[in-house]
């Protein structure tokens, strides 16, 4: 008579009196099993020391959510995140899945449901903006989660971001000190918390120092996160009647356009305009004048976040969410007339 296999599936579920389909999602890490009763089988396998060979080989996953449009990457601002991120991931025992957003998206139209998480042990969210509907759904999958610089208020899941309010404040505060009183903003995509936060700081430093913001001083509307959308924008700010003697840009990304555009109109950087900017990618240093700028911790939000989700996973999400934000060093250059 042939011997039974204690450690098939079929066997588990008489042992612990579930259906075969219930131990089946928990071997492959589903949701929809009541945590009870998950626990009670994950108790019986450890009890007879279950090493199913296709369990052995199995990949813990952790997505990186992006929609990869804006920033693409290879772009400086997603590599550097994603590198620091894929680092902390590996450390604990995990690898990394690139998942565009655009897949969520159809999934959850299509099924109601985001199959891909399924297959998750963790999400790092970075774009769009982690908001209400995104919460649900990660929650729907029972998926420990950490969201990067784009989250919106009062939503109640680790959060790992960049202070861009106190950097902004800063940047009023430093041409101020120069002698700047009119002072304008080159930027776009204000839904986006970075960029929003960017221009509320920008707003509140202004008043805070006294000074009033003219209309014509103000460039709020670029799309193209890139050196033409930057050149468009410094081309309209500058055809204006009512010029400042300073512009904060929202990104380095637009800064190579301002500068050709200032050019191109007959202003010398920093006699006739000043320029402070946001993120420090490389070219900032290689410009002519070198820009001044807020030097974004994107290696270091990467690696916070990854060792965050690390955590959350080991504590099994019982410790409740945290909200970090890292300081924006202003590194000072030639941009800003003294």
């Amino acid at each position: 008579m042939q011997k039974k296999e204690k450690n098939s599936i079929r066997e588990i579920s008489k042992a612990v009196n579930v259906s075969i389909g219930t131990v089946s999602r928990v071997l492959n890490n589903k949701p929809d099993v009541n945590p009870e009763t998950r626990e009670r089988i994950l108790g019986y396998l450890q009890k007879i020391n279950y090493q199913p060979r296709m369990l052995a080989f199995k990949p813990r996953l952790i997505g990186v959510v992006d929609t990869f449009k804006r920033h693409k990457l290879g772009s400086y601002y997603l590599s550097n995140i994603i590198e620091a991120v894929d680092e902390g991931i590996y450390s604990f025992g995990c690898n990394t899945v690139i998942i565009h957003s655009d897949l969520i998206e159809n999934e959850f139209n299509e099924f109601g449901q985001v199959r891909i998480f399924n297959r998750l042990d963790g999400v790092l969210w970075l774009e769009p903006k982690f908001n209400e509907k995104y919460h649900r759904i990660v929650r729907k999958h029972n998926l420990p989660c950490v969201v990067i610089n784009n989250c919106e208020p009062d939503i109640d899941v680790d959060l790992v971001e960049s202070d861009n309010f106190s950097a902004a404040e800063q940047a009023v505060e430093y041409l101020v000190n120069h002698d700047h009183k009119a002072v304008g903003f080159l930027g776009g995509w204000l839904n986006l918390t970075n960029h929003k936060d960017r221009f509320a700081g920008y707003k509140k430093a202004m008043a805070a120092a006294g000074l009033s913001i003219h209309r014509d001083w103000i460039i709020d509307d670029i799309t193209l996160w890139n050196e033409e959308g930057g050149s468009e924008g410094m081309h309209r700010l500058l055809s204006r009647k009512n010029l400042p003697t300073a512009v904060i840009l929202c990104s380095d990304f637009l800064a190579i356009g301002v500068y050709k555009a200032a050019k191109e109109r007959g202003f010398n950087i920093p006699d006739d305009i000043s320029v402070i900017s946001f993120d420090d990618f490389p070219v900032a240093a290689y410009l002519d004048p070198p820009l001044t700028t807020h030097r974004q911790p994107l290696r270091e939000m990467g690696r916070m976040a990854a060792e965050r989700l690390g955590q959350i996973i080991r504590d099994k999400g019982t410790a409740a969410p945290e909200k970090k934000y890292l300081r924006c060093p202003l590194i000072v250059r030639k941009s800003v007339k003294s």
